[in-house]
């Protein structure tokens, strides 16, 4: 970095980073309850509480695991609630003998932690390395500023977050939870939860009420509302962020509505393991060896919605705005165990755990407003989930047996997938352990467009394309060539199970098979002529350092990023700056930088495979793009594209196809939007450069219609121009 640089952007960030901080100050009051993993291909929230009840963080009812995370709208997770259940109970608080107690935390609605329930002690998150410095002309430009809030770092970790969780609960019972997740490209697509449960005695908030008595017929049980996914998901009524409208399915089905739940290998006497999905050809990874570990696990997955006249198997955008056939929730999520102790003596894996899996319908009573005091519900809830046992078949089975699909007029809610591990006795210090993968397999963002649309093309637009299925088959079906694709999420999804594994008989540490770190500061600059792009060279010191690779994309950050530039050692061609000229003028760019080293991973499933950073700690959030100077006078402003064609893809801006730019304006006026009549819509105050965008919203937030409108330009000293354009939607 030359001194002229040094000069430059030493004034911005101090300008930006004493703000940022107190900023960040601002927030962390409200944030302390929770920590969001975002460094993987996963991201997810935890909470404070020890579970994800139903809105209770953040203000939409479908809010978390979200994966593929480069894109928007890939939420998966509605609500996750966690019981601790207890037979024949004395509670200490109330004087009380219950025949049966459970402790609750969600799944809804919102908990409280003043209700004596779930009483958490400590919470934090700890990582290997902190997030790089990423910096946008002179701003803060990542969410990790804000959405990475690590405590304390650890080089020794063996993740690279880990969320460490205390809980007390009014059974009496201690939960400490740690959360592991992973940057690491094979293994950022799961999480890992140890949970170990010790019989502590302490059963309100300031521990001044315990008993000293064993715990018998304990259950822990577990309710999972997953929605796959949130894009796939959405009326076609509703307009999202960019103006673009929903998928078009007609009954609102987010939040689980026509989620399919499946259970596998809950029978011990017929274990269902990696090595014979392999065998039976349902998955597609035969070249890895994973010694035939058995899976314990349910998945979920985007269902067929009851009332459509097509197979909405992986939702394909059939009836939204500017259909495509785009696959809209074409992911399978889901949770295996990894290990459940066999008693508080025998540290053994138990393959008869879980004991119950039970589907829940989402809306049921037992899901709203638990209530620890309640002698007849408590007894109900123990009974007909917590204790219930397995189903004979599962809800995935049931629909298949009957080969009808849930009616998602009268099922509002949709189904919950619950499961149980006990009945264990624990006497006073006595503790259990349970260690659960949860993680989401699926279609990579091109194969959805590409299945998607050749879908479309078939079905919807009459053409009759010989369709490959993934098995090297092919079909002029083109359901059957839809669905074959959406059902490899299945495979992969069993994948991630089984490399999680690993993980954990590795003691959860990957050991020296980690990328290099990335670069510990990454700065792009905005410029006249380029885009003039940075980063520190930390990532050299990795023994096994090998380049760097820049990626960019075109309009908006949740968009599909390129290869720019790839600097090695091979080539002797390692640099630290690199200038971007091929941006065009007008459009909004944003990068990511990683290191990766030279594949050389002797006896790893990833042996030869050169392992890069994770894009997460570098990708930019704010855009930049060539810089305009202000015009000196108004003679020559310009309204681009004018007229606006909602429908002409080729003269829209990418990423903000719902816009139009004021190119020529001069550094500081007054734009105003009137309709033809005279209706004033929408006003702004201009400063800086010589280009202005609008969104095509007025200022009350209402979408403009077709139509002429008349745009004005007012300087400081009163000078005005007018530009006419239209408005086509």
């Amino acid at each position: 970095m030359n001194l002229l640089k040094m000069k430059i952007n030493i004034p911005k960030l101090r300008l930006v980073v004493i703000p940022s901080i107190i900023l960040t100050l601002a927030v962390v009051s409200y944030a302390a309850e929770v920590r969001w993993i975002k460094v993987g291909s996963l991201h997810n929230f935890y909470q404070k509480i020890g579970c994800e009840p139903e809105s209770d963080y953040g203000n939409e009812q479908q809010f978390g695991l979200r994966w593929p995370a480069f894109y928007e709208n890939q939420d998966m997770q509605a609500a996750r609630g966690m019981w601790i259940a207890v037979k024949d109970y004395y509670d200490p608080v109330v004087g009380v003998n219950y025949e049966y107690k459970i402790a609750h935390s969600g799944p809804r609605p919102r908990v409280d932690i003043a209700t004596n329930e779930f009483m958490p002690v400590s919470f934090g998150m700890k990582g290997r390395f902190a997030a790089p410095s990423v910096i946008v002309d002179g701003e803060l430009s990542s969410d990790l500023v804000w959405d990475d809030n690590v405590d304390s770092y650890d080089p020794t970790l063996p993740a690279d977050r880990v969320i460490y969780n205390r809980v007390n609960t009014s059974t009496g019972i201690t939960m400490d939870r740690t959360i592991y997740g992973y940057s690491q490209p094979y293994y950022d697509d799961f999480f890992i939860y140890e949970y170990v449960f010790t019989n502590t005695g302490i059963c309100n908030i300031d521990g001044s009420k315990t008993h000293s008595v064993t715990l018998d017929s304990v259950y822990f049980h577990w309710q999972y509302r997953n929605a796959v996914a949130r894009e796939g998901n959405v009326e076609g009524s509703v307009i999202d962020w960019r103006g673009r409208r929903g998928w078009g399915t007609p009954q609102n089905c987010r939040w689980g509505k026509q989620t399919m739940n499946d259970v596998i290998g809950e029978d011990p006497n017929n274990p269902v393991t990696t090595s014979a999905f392999a065998e039976m050809g349902e998955m597609s990874y035969d070249e890895f060896d994973y010694a035939g570990d058995i899976i314990r696990a349910f998945y979920s997955w985007h269902g067929r919605h009851s009332t459509l006249s097509y197979d909405n198997i992986g939702s394909p955008n059939y009836q939204g705005y500017l259909p495509d056939g785009m696959l809209g929730a074409s992911q399978f999520t889901g949770v295996a165990v990894l290990h459940a102790d066999t008693s508080p003596s025998d540290p053994s894996d138990d393959n008869t755990q879980p004991r119950t899996t039970q589907k829940i319908e989402s809306n049921d009573a037992a899901t709203v407003n638990n209530d620890q005091y309640s002698s007849m519900r408590m007894k109900t809830e123990y009974q007909s989930f917590v204790s219930a046992g397995h189903e004979n078949l599962s809800q995935a089975e049931q629909v298949r047996e009957a080969n009808v699909f849930p009616d998602q007029y009268s099922l509002a809610g949709g189904y919950s997938q619950s499961w149980s591990f006990g009945p264990y006795t624990l006497a006073p210090g006595d503790s259990v352990r349970i260690v659960l993968a949860e993680a989401v397999g699926g279609l990579s963002r091109r194969m959805n467009y590409e299945v998607g649309n050749n879908w479309y093309r078939a079905y919807a637009m009459g053409e009759s394309p010989v369709l490959e299925l993934p098995n090297g088959g092919t079909t002029t079906d083109a359901d059957e060539y839809k669905n074959a694709w959406v059902y490899t999420g299945r495979d992969t999804l069993i994948e991630s199970f089984a490399r999680a594994k690993l993980v954990y008989d590795d003691n959860f540490d990957l050991g020296d098979n980690r990328p290099p770190e990335p670069p510990v500061s990454f700065v792009v600059e905005s410029q006249g002529t380029r885009i003039l792009i940075y980063w520190s060279d930390n990532a050299t010191t990795h023994p096994k350092f090998e380049g760097y690779q820049l990626f960019r994309a075109k309009g908006q950050k949740d968009s599909t990023y390129h290869m720019i530039m790839d600097c090695n050692l091979t080539d002797n061609n390692i640099v630290h700056e690199f200038s971007d000229i091929t941006a065009e003028r007008g459009q909004k760019y944003f990068y990511y930088i990683v290191a990766y080293d030279n594949g050389d991973h002797p006896g790893e499933i990833y042996d030869g495979v050169k392992l890069p950073s994770s894009p997460f700690y570098t990708r930019t959030n704010k855009g930049a793009s060539l810089l305009r100077p202000p015009a000196d006078n108004m003679d020559n402003i310009l309204v681009v594209p004018n007229p606006f064609n909602i429908r002409n893809r080729n003269l829209q801006w990418d990423g903000a196809e719902n816009t139009i730019q004021f190119w020529n304006l001069p550094e500081a006026c007054t734009i105003k939007i009137f309709t033809e009549r005279g209706d004033l819509i929408y006003t702004h105050e201009h400063s800086g450069m010589g280009v202005s965008t609008w969104n095509l919203l007025t200022s009350s937030r209402q979408i403009v219609v077709s139509g002429v409108y008349i745009a004005t330009f007012e300087t400081p000293s009163h000078e005005v121009a007018f530009r006419k354009f239209i408005i086509i939607r």
